[in-house]
């Protein structure tokens, strides 16, 4: 038997009858589909579409007429009298909108006694079928019925609480409004990682982007304390192991994998202190090579909710978005194929609020010939425009070419982080210019000053990312300001 209340329906359309103004309050999350009765759904649908053509009087008999006029007729009820009962039940404003929200309550709780069902009849017509397949398909059944689900969410007047709201904050101050990662430059001009949010390094192949998410990723993880999901479409869990102890003993890689760090005394050493360091770390890796998009967010969602628990803050990484088995062709295209993960990744984060950090590729214009330029902007990302759409921050990540390494200097680093969209702001974002005047040949004094957009530098060694802060730090040191950090920025010209 479904899951219903004659009672509780019967005492939401009594509150209909005796307040015809309670139909336009409850109208955007209650509708006849709350109703199991037939005829209930069909007194509701009247009464509805009378106050909403603008009826003031809505009385048992005007409804009851209109429901003879149509036609409609019940076989174990007398209309009139039926309606005449319902509008004769005593009931104050307050009980029949507290009936409302019962009767929704039911609603949902039937429907998801029917969804459940609909997976028992999946897990039984696909037994022969392999486990992900069978987790997927369960955890889509019943995830794509909640996902569905939206609470009262009305029109709010933003000023309405807002001192209260506000207050509230300056009462418990943190330092970013977001998750504060390991790059005080990052956090410092964009705010560290919301939850909900996307946020996108775009490179060429072979430049760093996974080290450069995953060394994000985990100084992250270890500054919050909080659990961190590395979904990687390319390297295994124990290729990930050796460049991990890599990246934080400082020994290099061939060592690791080869086991001749047993060889050395000070690598050994370093090896040890490392392995004393990780334990206790929350940093999760699952190898996700040609799994659909479908399988990938299920496979986080059961980790979040086993690992984390609803409602704690986490951090996610998908290493990168392509296509793994999708079928492309002349209805679905392989740009649809790429944005519909985007769309999937970007609810996904917004269902879990946890920040959720992917890469994607550039095009061979973001790479330049051995003479040619590099296009540093959004028309070098290959396939899809809703990266742009739908993440908050995307960035360009690539190693320096040589004449950018001798401008900068050594001191700043091999890559440079150059940013595209970025949606939410630290305590000095620049806002929507970022803009520096640097000398053309800075070795020449006398050179021409020219506007260049700002970006962050790192160094890469070893699997490991070190910052080493922006164009107005490389400004500073070339003017030979040598306090960089807290001078501010008043001695270079911006915009």
């Amino acid at each position: 038997m479904a899951i219903h209340s004659q009672r509780i329906e019967k005492h939401v359309l009594a509150g209909f009858l005796n307040y015809p103004d309670l139909v336009i309050e409850v109208d955007i999350w209650l509708s006849e589909k709350d109703f199991f009765v037939k005829e209930h759904q069909t007194i509701f649908s009247v009464i509805r579409s009378t106050v909403v053509e603008g009826n003031e009087e809505v009385d048992n008999v005007l409804i009851a007429n209109k429901i003879n006029n149509l036609g409609i007729t019940f076989e174990k009820i007398n209309i009139f009298d039926y309606l005449r009962a319902l509008k004769g039940i005593t009931i104050t404003r307050k009980n029949a909108l507290e009936a409302c929200q019962e009767l929704s309550k039911i609603r949902i709780s039937r429907e998801i006694d029917e969804t459940l069902d609909q997976g028992k009849e999946f897990l039984r017509e696909n037994l022969n079928s392999d486990i992900d397949s069978i987790l997927t398909g369960c955890d889509n059944i019943y995830n794509s019925k909640l996902d569905s689900y939206t609470l009262k969410e009305e029109p709010k007047n933003l000023f309405e609480g807002i001192e209260d709201f506000i207050e509230e904050i300056g009462n418990n101050p943190h330092e970013e409004a977001g998750l504060a990662t390991g790059f005080k430059e990052f956090n410092r001009m964009y705010g560290g990682l919301m939850p909900g949010n996307i946020y996108a390094i775009v490179s060429r192949p072979g430049q760093g982007k996974s080290t450069w998410i995953q060394n994000l990723a985990l100084k992250t993880s270890l500054q919050n304390d909080v659990s961190t999901l590395i979904c990687d479409t390319e390297m295994n869990s124990d290729e990930n192991k050796f460049r991990l102890m890599a990246s934080i003993s400082g020994v290099p890689l061939w060592d690791v994998q080869t086991g001749k760090w047993r060889e050395s005394e000070e690598n050994t050493a370093k090896i040890r202190e490392a392995l004393k360091r990780v334990k206790g770390w929350k940093y999760h890796h699952v190898h996700v090579a040609n799994k659909p998009i479908d399988q990938v967010c299920s496979m986080i969602r059961r980790w979040y909710y086993t690992k984390v628990g609803r409602g704690n803050p986490a951090v996610v990484a998908v290493d990168y978005i392509k296509l793994t088995g999708e079928k492309v062709g002349q209805n679905w295209a392989e740009h649809q194929a790429i944005g519909d993960k985007i769309d999937k990744l970007k609810k996904l984060a917004e269902d879990l609020q946890v920040p959720i950090i992917t890469a994607m590729q550039l095009n061979r214009s973001g790479e330049g010939g051995r003479h040619g330029s590099v296009v540093d902007d959004a028309s070098a990302i290959s396939l899809s425009d809703r990266l742009q759409w739908f993440a908050s921050f995307v960035a360009i990540f690539r190693r320096k070419r040589l004449e950018e390494l001798a401008a900068d200097g050594e001191e700043f680093g091999s890559h440079k982080l150059i940013p595209l969209k970025t949606r939410w702001q630290g305590r000095d974002a620049a806002g929507h210019q970022d803009l520096f005047q640097r000398r053309e040949d800075p070795n020449d004094p006398d050179s021409d000053l020219v506007w260049v957009s700002n970006y962050l530098n790192f160094h890469v060694d070893n699997f490991n990312i070190d910052e080493r802060g922006s164009v107005a730090d490389i400004i500073r040191a070339e003017n030979g300001i040598v306090e960089v950090q807290d001078s501010g920025v008043d001695e270079i010209d911006t915009i």
